[in-house]
């Protein structure tokens, strides 16, 4: 059955002593309520505050006003205090995707609410990151500006930094050597280039011939696939230097086949690209776990000021066995993050068709000495059809938000789990829809469904919750590439 999450963390005991009864106090205090958490750049949004005293509402009491704090870029109220109850008027400014706090005041009591300007229709590069992102990314760092259609280019481009690189139309960062998309993963399915590649890279004339021969061993050879994993990754691996925005032009970029190795780097942006099949022809064995594959389409290691939006991940390959019958696992993760990473945002993002989605933290022991230092915002994604992994958490702060799961008749991997908490992970989950998937799980993490002590992301940053009937529908026409024009 189909339903919203948010549950909040209870901690207090369900039950009084047998045959005691707690009467609750009736409210006292300001309640701030409006038609509409969001509004169009330079309009004007209504709410009112209501003052209640012992349980009823107070309309002869005065409530003052101020925007406590503004990155839309001039907001103004229209009047500064309103009787209890009375509507009031703001003006929001000119940045979309900011927010405006409104703070309220009467006999000693506040409230506040949040109002945030509808994101715009276009990607510009003046764009301004949320979340996490949006303490430290800076796009006027990014002087240079060029265009790139070609796999050398991108590369050439991304390593060199100071760069906004704009992707035109559809690259194809193995340069022939996968199959078509939908095709098996497999020997049958080679093409002249793969076979090529596999001539002069190892002594198996094909890859079906290379297959057969080096998978059909005992368990924990990789022996003849490491040198011919390490040459490959040399084709499609796309360093991104420091202060480099990636943008797909138009309708969406295309690039097929590569890996974004963002590491040891900072104020990196990935925008507006279709990001499709990072493969491993050629991946290793471990004990137990079958053949498992070492590229991901975004790696981020050690990398600071994050910034990945409107881009959709996916696989288009089916998976065949190897030769000696275990799993054959040529895809590794979508976007992962480990090391001292901190401060990235995925917005708008869909994750399509894929098994381990996206892992943060590589290890427990990754960032057990701080896991407060690792912060990651995920907003308004959309993951149709992922086995696990979204996220799979340890040892860092991570608020997901207004994001839809589920699956449909296409699947391929079974729904293990959606949001994993694990060690020393504090994940604050919340307005999330969970369709026909399997529930958040945690072990050795904690997940909050509402902002609590131990991490509240108001302390970082604005921010606002979508209604929640709202949230499939925003979050199905907004995310993914190609659903907002580049100017």
């Amino acid at each position: 059955m189909k339903v919203f999450k948010r549950i909040c963390l209870v901690l207090a005991a369900a039950f009084l002593m047998a045959g005691c009864k707690q009467e609750e106090d009736e409210f006292n205090g300001l309640v701030i309520s409006s038609n509409s958490s969001f509004v169009e750049a330079e309009e004007e949004v209504t709410f009112c505050a209501t003052f209640y005293k012992d349980g009823s509402a107070d309309s002869n009491e005065v409530v003052n006003f101020c925007v406590e704090s503004d990155s839309t870029g001039g907001a103004v109220l229209k009047s500064e205090s309103a009787k209890s109850g009375e509507y009031v008027l703001l003006k929001v400014g000119t940045v979309a995707g900011g927010f405006v706090k409104v703070a309220a005041e009467c006999n000693g009591y506040s409230a506040y609410k949040i109002f945030g300007v509808n994101p715009s229709e276009e990607i510009l590069v003046s764009d301004k990151a949320i979340g996490f992102a949006g303490l430290g990314v800076d796009m006027s760092k990014m002087v240079n500006m060029v265009t790139v259609s070609t796999g050398s280019e991108l590369k050439q481009y991304a390593k060199r930094g100071g760069y906004v690189i704009f992707v035109e139309g559809s690259i194809d960062m193995s340069e022939g050597i996968l199959p078509a998309e939908g095709s098996v993963m497999d020997g049958s399915s080679a093409t002249d280039k793969m076979n090529s590649f596999i001539a002069s890279n190892s002594e198996y004339s094909t890859y079906d011939e290379w297959i057969k021969n080096t998978t059909n061993v005992s368990a924990g050879d990789n022996t003849g696939t490491t040198s011919i994993s390490n040459a490959y990754k040399k084709i499609i691996q796309i360093a991104v230097a420091n202060n480099t925005a990636i943008i797909g032009l138009d309708r969406g970029g295309y690039v097929r086949g590569g890996s974004f190795s963002v590491k040891d780097v900072s104020n990196v942006v990935i925008r507006n690209l279709s990001l499709k099949d990072a493969v491993d022809p050629f991946p290793h064995h471990e004990s137990g776990d079958g053949w498992n594959a070492q590229h991901d389409l975004v790696s981020i290691d050690n990398g600071k000021n994050i910034w990945i939006d409107h881009c959709t991940f996916e696989d288009t390959l089916n998976l065949g066995k190897a030769a000696n019958g275990e799993k054959w696992q040529v895809y590794d993760g979508l976007c992962d993050m480990k090391s001292t990473t901190t401060n990235v945002t995925v917005s708008n993002c869909v994750f399509k068709n894929h098994d381990k989605t996206m892992l943060i933290g590589s290890s427990d022991k990754d960032g057990e000495n701080d896991p407060a230092a690792r912060k990651i915002s995920l907003f308004y994604n959309y993951w149709l059809n992922c086995g696990q992994r979204c996220p799979f958490v340890r040892n860092s702060l991570c608020h997901v938000l207004n994001n839809v799961y589920d699956s449909d008749s296409n699947r391929i991997y079974n729904s293990q789990t959606s949001i994993n908490a694990r060690a020393g992970s504090v994940v604050c989950a919340e307005n999330n829809y969970f369709g026909t998937v399997a529930s958040p799980n945690e072990a050795g993490g904690s997940i909050s469904y509402s902002p609590n002590s131990n991490f509240n992301p108001e302390s970082y940053y604005l921010y606002v919750t979508l209604e929640n009937k709202n949230v499939k529908s925003w979050v199905n026409a907004n995310a993914g590439a190609g659903k907002v024009c580049v100017q």
